[in-house]
């Protein structure tokens, strides 16, 4: 829904108003003794009412509650330029997935590196075109590349542009064991509508391995994927013997829709 909320709505909004997060209130809203409000979630967060001092009590305002069920709340990230508005019980859903939410750098995220810069996650292509051009590419169907530092140890990542959305590919070597995964850099519920095919070939293309999956979410823990199993995971001596004497290992990724 894309639409402003009516001047009584604005109004009903202000008696919603947490005073400890200042954001709108949704049901469950709890009291203390004196009758004051405060939102479910701020409430274990104190240990005393906000605004009188006074004790909590078992007790909710159901008047309040029932004016929550029926205005439209606005996104949290309306000072940030999101206008739409939604029901108490589907606002969350949104903010959740809103392109407007405050995001950190996805290299600073993933611990690929550091960097301060915060933003909407719409401004996140923008800035890696524009501050990690050396890690960032646009993606290109059949392209190939070349794994320039295959060594023990390594942890190699690029952003791949695809599909106007944002994926990074990771290679690791840990334990004798070499990871290969492509993460999806946004809502983490739209991860698995891609898949990634890597193939790994010798310099002559007479020798090689194909691993494929589905994307797994940036959200998700590196480690976790790679317990899983849910990702490319090859014994490193394969590797090993499709690089040339260089250490240099010749590779084409393939980012497609799930369904194709």
């Amino acid at each position: 829904m894309n639409s402003k909320s009516t001047d009584l709505e604005k109004n009903l909004l202000t008696r919603l108003e947490c005073p400890v997060c200042l954001e709108y209130m949704r049901p469950p809203i709890p009291l203390c003794a004196n009758g004051h409000k405060i939102c479910g979630i701020c409430r274990p967060k104190v240990s005393g009412c906000p605004t009188c001092r006074g004790q909590f009590v078992n007790t909710r305002n159901l008047a309040l509650e029932d004016v929550a069920r029926h205005v439209m709340y606005p996104c949290k990230y309306r000072s940030y330029g999101c206008t739409e508005i939604f029901e108490h019980d589907k606002i969350v859903g949104h903010q959740a997935t809103c392109l407007y939410s405050q995001q950190v750098c996805p290299v600073a995220k993933l611990a690929f590196g550091t960097c301060s810069w915060t933003g909407c996650y719409k401004d996140i292509k923008v800035h890696l075109q524009e501050n990690h051009s050396e890690v960032c590419c646009e993606y290109v169907e059949d392209d190939v590349k070349f794994m320039y530092n295959l060594t023990d140890g390594m942890k190699l990542f690029c952003f791949i542009l695809a599909y106007n959305e944002i994926f990074v590919s990771v290679f690791q070597e840990k334990d004798n064991v070499f990871y290969a995964v492509v993460l999806y850099v946004g809502p983490a519920e739209n991860a698995t509508k891609y898949k990634y095919r890597v193939e790994f070939v010798n310099e002559d293309d007479t020798e090689g391995v194909t691993v494929m999956h589905l994307t797994r979410s940036s959200v998700e823990d590196l480690l976790d994927i790679y317990t899983s199993g849910r990702c490319g995971k090859l014994h490193y001596d394969v590797v090993r013997c499709l690089a040339n004497t260089m250490s240099r290992l010749k590779y084409k990724i393939e980012i497609l829709k799930a369904g194709d």
